[in-house]
């Protein structure tokens, strides 16, 4: 649970128990005892850790039994305000707290787009740099007919390994000259479908995962990320 708070008090309308927090709020129950407070007790949820405090000397918050004023907690404990202890309902709590979303898997998504773009990347280079050959071989062939006056035997056979190389990377090259834009373009696709939020399924950008760790929410249903 990333970070959010619930405030637990009486409502002065209707006298239910009131629990608001993250802009969302809901009573529960009938009329509370009369010594808790409309700002009775609050609950702290920071990262799996949940802290439950007194928000004034003159109420009384119970944990298992005993008053306290500031406690770190768990759902196995019973909380119960006022001096009749009043049971705070852990149900009422979770309808209060928003949905969480856990993106640690998004992280092996971004790292398998980025090695496959990598791997693209390395291909399109090993291979202009195995069709500027054509151009190197021709260059050496040229130099030698210079050379030696065009009179070298090594030299028709450079221009003639020069021909049979350029014929062999533009057959190549027109083979491949789709493959790598259809594998970009079936690579995007499938990062689309894979990295989006697990609560309601939107795509999060082509945003690296150590950057979308630092929002603490979906930017489209508001859902809490848990990274």
């Amino acid at each position: 649970m990333n970070d959010t708070y619930i405030i637990v008090g009486r409502d002065a309308k209707t006298g239910q128990l009131l629990l608001s927090g993250d802009g969302k709020s809901g009573t529960c129950g009938n009329h509370v005892p009369q010594d808790i407070s409309e700002q009775h007790c609050r609950l702290d949820f920071t990262q799996g850790c949940i802290r439950l405090k007194n928000l004034d000397i003159n109420n009384y918050t119970y944990v298992n039994g005993l008053a306290i004023e500031s406690k770190t907690i768990t759902r196995k404990d019973r909380i119960t305000l006022g001096t009749k202890q009043y049971p705070l309902p852990w149900e009422a709590v979770d309808a209060i707290l928003p949905p969480e979303a856990d993106i640690r898997p998004l992280q092996e998504v971004w790292n398998e787009y980025e090695r496959q773009n990598v791997q693209l990347q390395i291909a399109e280079r090993k291979f202009n740099a195995l069709r500027s050959a054509t151009g190197v071989i021709t260059m050496v062939a040229i130099a030698l007919s210079i050379a030696t006056g065009g009179r070298s035997v090594w030299y028709m056979a450079l221009y003639a390994v020069a021909i049979l190389v350029s014929i062999i990377f533009f057959v190549k090259a027109y083979r491949d000259s789709s493959k790598i834009p259809q594998k970009r373009q079936e690579l995007s696709y499938q990062f689309q479908r894979d990295y989006v939020c697990p609560h309601c399924g939107r795509f999060l950008g082509n945003q690296p995962y150590h950057l979308l760790t630092q929002n603490s929410q979906c930017p489209y249903c508001r859902v809490k990320f848990i990274h």
